[in-house]
């Protein structure tokens, strides 16, 4: 089974290495994308939208694809959104979606719109935890226009998820200052996946796979892996072949 891991808005990859090292040593096929603009600079940034973003989750899906009959796909914050769209436009095992933004925080995104017009850049707030600092290489700024692009991105999701059937993990920070914790139950809610499950984290931030309760965090990912394992080939967690 392949994993196809989509990061966040300003992220980078490396949001998933602490997990991806975990899983691939259960003997799944990670690939965790680069989206573009991402990972570089904020100014290469700026030349992107949502679209590039989506074509780029699309290309990489049908890669692993050809490797891997079933693929779980994992997105965090943006990620998430990515993974539900792609979750609807092509055949997925499974999807795990953390800290999706549905309802963001700060209302002041909605002046984006405007500010684009008068500004390029926005300085983003210091992390409150050394890992998500040290560890997720997010641009410290940034780019309004992409801000615009990923509202737009947020308003389509939303609509699509009455479409989402796939089976569906979604954890939630409970001290998550990006996205209102509400996001998290307004998927869980509109989705049509037979198969669905929500956890919420009292002690985490935006951040969830890089925060203090990280290790739960990969623990319940990986058993929900497992249970999509089961159910498409039949395997125990000894990882031996069901009877019947």
């Amino acid at each position: 089974m392949g994993i196809l891991m989509i990061h966040g808005f300003t992220g980078s990859p490396s949001e998933f290495r602490r997990i991806g090292y975990e899983l691939r040593e259960e003997g799944y096929t990670i690939q965790a994308v680069r989206l573009p603009g991402h990972g570089t600079s904020p100014e290469e940034m700026m030349r992107t939208g949502w679209t590039d973003w989506y074509g780029h989750v699309l290309e990489s899906y049908d890669e692993l694809a050809k490797k891997c009959k079933n693929i779980v796909v994992m997105g965090h914050s943006m990620g998430g959104l990515l993974a539900l769209k792609l979750a609807v436009e092509r055949r997925t095992a499974g999807v795990v979606s953390i800290a999706t933004p549905i309802f963001l925080a700060s209302r002041k995104t909605v002046l984006a719109v405007l500010l684009q017009y008068f500004i390029k850049y926005i300085a983003k707030k210091p992390k409150r935890v050394s890992t998500l600092l040290d560890e997720s290489c997010a641009y410290t700024k940034t780019p309004i226009r992409c801000v615009v692009s990923l509202r737009k991105l947020l308003k389509q999701v939303r609509k699509l998820l009455p479409q989402v059937e796939a089976p569906l993990w979604i954890g939630q920070g409970s001290k998550d200052a990006v996205v209102r914790e509400e996001s998290a139950a307004f998927v869980y809610e509109r989705v049509r996946s037979k198969v669905k499950e929500l956890n919420y984290y009292p002690e985490s931030s935006h951040g969830l796979l890089l925060d203090q309760e990280r290790e739960r965090v990969y623990a319940d990912i990986a058993e929900f892996i497992l249970s999509l394992e089961v159910a498409y080939y039949g395997v125990k967690e000894s990882g031996t072949a069901l009877e019947g």
